[in-house]
């Protein structure tokens, strides 16, 4: 009997632990691990295999071989089950289970592909296994994609997001001392990234850890010298290291010396699904490349910032076990390298607000922060591609806020552009015009302090709608204004609950108060402003002439020496009647207190009447700090203001 043997090897689609087949086959593979627990329910695919093929005629040893036509024609099916298997093995698992000629088969061990022609009874067995099923599921369609020209890179702590482009090697996710090599497919002829496979047997991940067992590679001892390391090298082909479809990389890294002390153990492979468009492509090994980061710190990299924390939470909550809990893990990430902070940059902005408002995460904290800085964006998010990725509701409520915002700025302005608090003198008339006239006085005052400050007043407008408040200017304000309250204020007086009548208008007064007229004052203009009323609203009062030192004549001149004497009189009790001992430097310096304090001891002796005088005076700075309080006082709760737009939407809307 004649016979005829082959051999054959083919370079699998996709990498997995081989183990020996049944010593009663013909046909045997090498494998140095055991892959039991980690067949899964995919179609079958090819390994890289050895495979020996026997032929014998179907005919007994006696009969007559003087045929060689049906010799030939048995080496003729030889080569046919040969170019059938090198093609089968170079196709995909789909592929391969659709190709109707082969006949898979099971047993307890490992499933067997077998071809059984006749009738020369030929018997080729090919060693098959079945890959793990990675539960991914179908990427949702981001409508903040269509115009995203490039990738992005996010480092946090408020810096702006630059142009990324290196899925090739990451430098930022390779370390020398790994020893774990990770591709993005089977068909990279570099890795992407180098760890230590201890990154990924912390997180518990099956799917993880069955990559980090399927990728396993035999480590190999080489020579130290560079002559037999060269030889060696020659010499690597004919070794057998169970590797992922790939020639055997070395374990020993030729990048420089020490490399003997750190071999490579592992390959894993993260292979993009096969019905991936090119776009779902990317996302998929972008999102791959920020798992590690997220596992190692690292800035965030994707074509847009919702995208990126999308598929990463997407990802996460495929890969780790149901009891963990992806989302406080990722927002711990964010909260760690301050990537919520998107100050400045409306397109993240639109991406956490979208991200923390969807039904898995609702952060509110990161939702917070991310629409206040929206609505103080509004301007520039609103021509932004990803703000189709905000639901409707928020994006009417956007749009809601920043308009009553915009109101609140625009009624800000009027006020304080002449200083316009007329309408507080409304309430009952006042004993005498006197706080008026002092009223009218101070406004005239500011005026002039701060045109001569912003060389006119108001100053010029900025931006695209045409306002001059700013956010920076408005909280200057509130610092010039708060420190002359803080001179002034009474903080041992405030409203008495328990003596108030209602008056018309829901508003409550201090009906045993002796300046009845003031507080009606104060409380009109707090309900004209639709402001809180200010914990501590009265001042520091001087005496009135009454209370003070008397002269003989009746009509004293200025020009005598009792006038004088009254007059040092009122300018001490009025500087009694302040915080001057008491308050802190940073207050006194200021310097429209310092101006304030020049202006108030010439125009009080043109009065005679300190008290009446500093109640006029008090009703206008008491209106100003109302008014500056609707736009300077921020949302609260917010981790990030460092930004010259607004941060105060109100969020009860």
């Amino acid at each position: 009997m004649e016979s005829h043997t082959g051999t054959s090897r083919s370079r699998a689609a996709q990498s997995l632990p081989q183990r020996p087949s049944s010593p009663s086959k013909k046909a045997r593979t090498s494998s140095d691990q055991n892959d039991q627990g980690y067949l899964g329910q995919g179609a079958f695919l090819l390994k890289k295999t050895e495979i020996t093929v026997h032929s014998e005629p179907a005919v007994p040893p006696g009969d007559d071989l003087s045929d060689r036509s049906s010799i030939a024609s048995t080496v003729r099916d030889n080569r046919r089950i040969h170019s059938s298997h090198t093609s089968l093995s170079n196709r995909s698992s789909d592929e391969q289970s659709s190709i109707h000629s082969h006949v898979w088969r099971s047993s307890e061990d490992l499933p067997k592909l077998t071809f059984d022609p006749q009738p020369f009874g030929t018997t080729v067995s090919i060693e098959a296994v079945q890959p793990i099923k990675v539960g991914e599921q179908r990427m949702q369609v981001l409508k903040g994609l269509e115009q995203a020209a490039s990738m992005k890179r996010w480092a946090g702590d408020g810096n702006p997001a630059e142009a990324w482009g290196k899925l090739v090697k990451d430098p930022e996710l390779w370390d020398d001392a790994g020893d774990t090599l990770v591709y993005f497919g089977y068909q990279r002829p570099q890795p992407s990234f180098r760890i230590k496979a201890s990154i990924l047997e912390d997180t518990k991940s099956p799917i993880l850890l069955s990559k980090l067992q399927e990728g396993f590679q035999r480590t190999v001892k080489l020579p130290s010298s560079r002559q037999n390391m060269s030889r060696l090298r020659g010499g690597m082909k004919n070794l057998k290291l169970v590797s992922n479809g790939r020639q055997g990389l070395p374990t020993l890294s030729e990048d420089g010396p020490g490399s003997n002390e750190n071999p490579i153990r592992h390959e894993i492979h993260f292979p993009a699904p096969d019905d991936a468009s090119r776009i779902e492509i990317l996302r998929y090994h972008i999102t791959t490349r920020n798992l590690f980061a997220f596992r190692l710190d690292q800035p965030l990299v994707g074509l847009t910032y919702y995208q990126a924390i999308m598929d990463l939470h997407g990802r996460l909550l495929t890969y780790m076990p149901t009891e963990v809990d992806c989302t406080s893990l990722l927002i711990q990430y964010l909260k760690g390298r301050n990537l919520h902070n998107v100050a400045n940059d409306p397109a993240a902005a639109l991406g956490l607000l979208a991200w923390t408002e969807s039904s898995p995460v609702r952060w509110l904290e990161g939702w917070r922060e991310a629409f206040v800085h929206c609505v103080g964006m509004y301007d520039s998010i609103r021509s932004l591609p990803e703000i189709r990725d905000v639901s409707h509701a928020s994006r009417t409520l956007l749009e809601h806020c920043h308009v009553e915002l915009q109101a609140r700025i625009e009624a800000c302005e009027a006020r304080l552009s002449a200083f316009d608090f007329d309408d507080a003198w409304s309430a009952p008339a006042w004993p005498s015009t006197l706080p008026r006239r002092a009223f009218d006085r101070l406004r005239q005052f500011l005026r002039h302090y701060y045109e001569k400050t912003y060389k006119c007043w108001p100053p010029g407008v900025h931006g695209s709608n045409n306002r001059w408040l700013t956010r920076e200017l408005a909280r200057r304000l509130q610092t010039d204004f708060g420190c002359l309250y803080d001179y002034y204020v009474d903080r041992h007086r405030g409203w008495d609950k328990e003596s108030t009548i209602k008056t018309g208008g829901g508003i409550f007064l201090n009906s045993l108060d002796s300046d009845l007229s003031l507080t009606q004052a104060l409380v009109t203009v707090s309900h004209k402003l639709k402001c809180p009323s200010i914990p501590f609203p009265y001042p520091h009062l001087p005496a009135t002439p009454a209370e003070l030192p008397q002269g003989k004549s009746s009509k004293p001149s200025i020009f005598s020496t009792k006038a004088k004497t009254m007059e040092k009189r009122i300018l001490h009790a009025c500087h009694e009647a302040s915080n001057a001992f008491i308050a802190e430097s940073g207050i006194t310096s200021n310097g429209l207190v310092e101006a304030y304090l020049r202006f108030e001891k010439t125009d009080l002796v043109s009065e005679g009447n300190p008290r009446e005088t500093r109640q006029g005076r008090w009703v206008l700075l008491y209106g100003i700090l109302q008014v500056l309080a609707t736009v300077s006082v921020d949302t609260p709760a917010l981790t990030f203001k460092d930004v010259p737009y607004f941060l105060n939407p109100r969020l009860d809307a």
